[in-house]
């Protein structure tokens, strides 16, 4: 196959280029003559990008009291599909009374035969014992090389900051990496018997329950702490202003630190959360924002963006975690409310509108943040991550020209509503090879996906910038 015509666009910079194609590998790319018999895509006025890299999502997840997400491995990839996302790296889980290699080979029950795109695992656990230490080289060995762990949710996952010198002692020996929802779980679990104390159940009560303060205090403690163990770490979904402003001062005094920020965080703020006493529609239309951190002030937007835009912050995840608008209504209280919105098929689109069209990220940056610099952290790069001879043809064909709105019948995940209805988008993805497999066309997925193959990761790059 000859992808021609188009404006290949990688980290490194954009130019007028063809992508040759020969099996699963790109072997060439320059200004190519289509051979005799070739199949000629033609990309003329389009973006060509690396296929999208998934940092942060969560499929098929047990979210207690019988729930669990509305998305499992082949809705929730094929609707990445659909957004020009071809590798998905999601968070398998060690529960409570489980080895780290039970809690992965669940994950790998779940995604084999499931998967439409290629996919790799983290290791979130939710809880640290002694022995996870010997166990986190048995995970390199299988090729899981990022782990999480939760400075907030207590009573179910937060750890204790011995615990996570341990952990992060115990990664530095191996060169693997700890990504951490840094929120301070301790001061939000107070804060949350307050207001139920006061009757206050509402979502409104969500974010004043969760502020920005406390994802800063947990994000400098963990850096005190990941100093002194001299540890690669990276924090999730990073929401707030002040947080960025923290990582920027970490990065300058070399603490081994990237940081991963979300669409929601980006294009959406806390007036999804309504007003105080809201009943009926307007309850659950705030309970669909209900995810954790928050959403925070629009004010935000900006220093996060420009954090994106400077290297500050190096990826950008959805934490896709899908509910029915039934499984939302469900709950007594606000912090019942199952925590998590969708997002996985959007980020390319929302990152171009609100990122490059908006003129707050270069063509290269977008491709750097939506790819490259997740496929270099996560040790799938060159392989994933860029266009070059001998890296998997997973291209994206982004036409810039489409206008449209968001509405979530046109979408294909596997829920029932989306948090970005009726925001304007400009361009669409057009076209999606995964591995030279014409998977998307004219923006939809073809009827007999091929299967998705698992990833073993390398160890982490954590000079990205």
């Amino acid at each position: 196959m000859l992808l021609r015509g188009g404006t290949v666009t990688t980290a490194a910079g954009s130019s007028r280029a063809d992508v040759r194609v020969d099996g699963e590998q790109v072997v060439e790319v320059g200004e190519l003559t289509p051979r005799p018999g070739e199949d000629v895509v033609d990309a003329t006025g389009c973006l060509v990008l690396p296929g999208g890299i998934e940092s942060h999502c969560h499929l098929d997840l047990e979210c207690g009291l019988g729930l669990v997400t509305a998305d499992d491995f082949a809705t929730g990839t094929r609707a990445a599909l659909a957004g020009g996302t071809t590798t998905v790296i999601d968070f398998a889980t060690q529960f409570h009374g489980e080895t780290l290699a039970r809690g992965l080979e669940r994950w790998h029950e779940k995604a084999a035969g499931k998967a439409v795109t290629d996919y790799a695992f983290h290791l979130a656990m939710t809880q640290w014992q002694p022995s996870f230490a010997a166990e986190l080289a048995d995970m390199v060995e299988a090729g899981v090389t990022s782990f999480k762990l939760y400075l907030a949710y207590r009573h179910s996952m937060m750890v204790e900051d011995d615990e996570v010198l341990a952990a992060l002692q115990a990664s530095a020996a191996l060169g693997t990496t700890i990504g951490f929802h840094c929120e301070n779980g301790r001061v939000i679990d107070a804060l949350v018997q307050a207001e139920l104390a006061d009757r206050h159940t509402g979502a409104y009560y969500h974010p004043r329950t969760r502020p920005a303060e406390l994802e800063r205090e947990a994000l400098v403690r963990l850096g005190v702490i990941a100093d002194l163990a001299d540890a690669n770490h990276y924090i999730v979904h990073l929401s707030a202003a002040q947080s960025a402003r923290e990582v920027r001062t970490a990065r300058a005094r070399g603490s081994r630190l990237v940081a991963e920020t979300c669409p929601q965080y980006l294009v959406l703020d806390e007036s999804a959360y309504g007003v105080p006493g809201a009943t009926g529609d307007a309850e659950l239309a705030a309970r669909t924002a209900v995810m954790s951190p928050p959403l925070r002030p629009a004010a935000d937007q900006d220093t996060l963006w420009a954090a994106l835009a400077d290297g500050t912050i190096q990826f950008v995840g959805t934490d896709h975690c899908s509910f029915t608008l039934e499984q939302k209504a469900a709950a007594d209280a606000f912090n019942t409310v199952p925590n998590g919105a969708p997002g996985i098929e959007l980020r390319l689109a929302l990152l171009y509108t609100y990122g490059v069209a908006a003129g707050r990220l270069t063509p290269a940056r977008f491709a750097a943040v939506t790819s490259e610099n997740a496929a270099r952290y996560f040790g799938l790069y060159p392989r994933k991550g860029t266009i070059a001879p001998g890296s998997d043809a997973d291209l994206v064909v982004y036409d810039p020209a489409p206008r449209w709105t968001v509405r979530h019948e046109d979408l294909h995940d596997g829920t029932d509503h989306t948090p970005y209805a009726g925001l304007a988008i400009q361009g669409k993805v057009r076209d999606v090879f995964l591995r030279g497999a014409h998977v998307v066309r004219a923006g939809e997925p073809v009827a007999d996906l091929p299967r998705g193959q698992f990833l073993r990761c390398g160890l982490p790059d954590p000079t990205i910038s």
